[in-house]
């Protein structure tokens, strides 16, 4: 098997929604916007250790509090938003 031949089995491994349904990269996949899509993925990555299932619902509890709206808030965040934010943890 050559290089493209291994690659393009990955690829259909991974690239396709019974993959993403089961790990954190779901979490981005629900924006449409690349800059929600890109708030969300660092803000997961920054607290992806531990059990998977765990995560992905901290996660999931994380875009609430943020409104489903990360970019948006991070960028104009003001102190209602902080305020909400206390009540979260992660370990």
């Amino acid at each position: 098997m050559n290089l493209k031949e291994f690659l393009d089995i990955k690829s259909e491994e991974y690239n396709n929604t019974s993959f993403i349904e089961n790990y954190t990269i779901q979490i981005p996949h629900k924006f449409k916007t690349k800059e929600d899509i890109e708030t969300s993925g660092f803000l997961t990555a920054t607290i992806a250790w531990g059990n998977l299932k765990s995560i992905i619902n901290i996660s999931k509890k994380m875009m609430e509090l943020l409104e489903n709206d990360p970019h948006n808030i991070i960028i104009h965040h003001s102190d209602k938003y902080l305020k909400s934010l206390l009540s979260f943890f992660h370990r």
